[in-house]
């Protein structure tokens, strides 16, 4: 077990219970970051490689990008239908990849390439963005059915929700570029249709849909709701193709 992912996860717990308490949510979500990246340096430290090639290890990047915006949320005063979700999911995450760490553990031969340093950061960074705007598109959907009327907060999770969409798909279509570099490498083709390859794309189907709609004048509402859709694509993505769908990505 990672016992400073463990404490991370600690952390960002406390910042949760101590929210709107003076300057100690800060204090300890800026702990929970610290644990976190001192985790990961470890963790490269101990393996020898960097230290997301599996999934569980991916996680951390993952919790690594939830965490830095509650935090950055909540310094900014935003409402806690934002900070509060991204914590929870932050803490949620960084258990089970503390739970899950094995010392030493063996990488596919396919993995043992210098791909693995830029591939996988870019997509788990747009899965991070994508998680982000998932939380942004929740809250604007509930605070529609429960106060309809306040306008300035619709928008700024609106805001919220849009620009983190455009960054997380630039991020994805860039770990999707670098990957089928990496697959020429590595298996002697750019593309295969690999279930994690087919659903990445779709994935990014979605979002782009998104983007392109938000300039018709489709309501924050309606693209709420798109943005979860695209969310569902890129859990499947993530975490159905792992552990469901067998391919060439299955150790992912």
């Amino acid at each position: 077990m990672d016992a400073l992912m463990l404490g991370c996860a600690g952390a960002f717990l406390a910042f949760m219970l101590a929210a709107g308490k003076g300057r100690l949510p800060r204090y300890f979500s800026f702990a929970g970051c610290l644990l976190l990246f001192a985790s990961l340096g470890m963790r490269w430290y101990m393996l020898g490689r960097p230290p997301w090639a599996t999934l569980y290890e991916t996680a951390a990047i993952l919790a690594l990008v939830t965490g830095i915006a509650a935090a950055y949320w909540y310094m900014k005063g935003e409402t806690r239908a934002l900070y509060t979700p991204l914590a929870a999911i932050t803490v949620l995450i960084t258990a089970f990849s503390a739970a899950s760490w094995k010392d030493g553990m063996a990488i596919s031969p396919a993995l043992d390439s210098g791909w693995l340093l830029i591939h996988v950061p870019l997509a788990i960074l747009s899965y991070g963005m994508f998680a982000i705007s998932c939380v942004a598109s929740i809250a604007l959907i509930a605070l529609c059915i429960l106060n309809g009327k306040d306008e300035q907060a619709l928008k700024k999770l609106d805001s919220v929700s849009h620009a983190c969409i455009a960054v997380g798909l630039a991020l994805l279509m860039a770990g999707i570029i670098m990957g089928a570099l990496w697959a020429k490498a590595a298996w002697g083709s750019y593309w295969s249709w690999d279930p994690k390859e087919t659903w990445s794309l779709i994935t990014a189907a979605i979002y782009a849909a998104y983007l392109i709609v938000r300039k018709t004048g489709i309501s924050a509402e309606d693209a709420a709701f798109l943005s979860l859709l695209g969310f569902m694509a890129m859990l499947f993505t993530y975490l159905g193709v792992s552990y469901i769908i067998p391919g060439l990505h299955s150790y992912a």
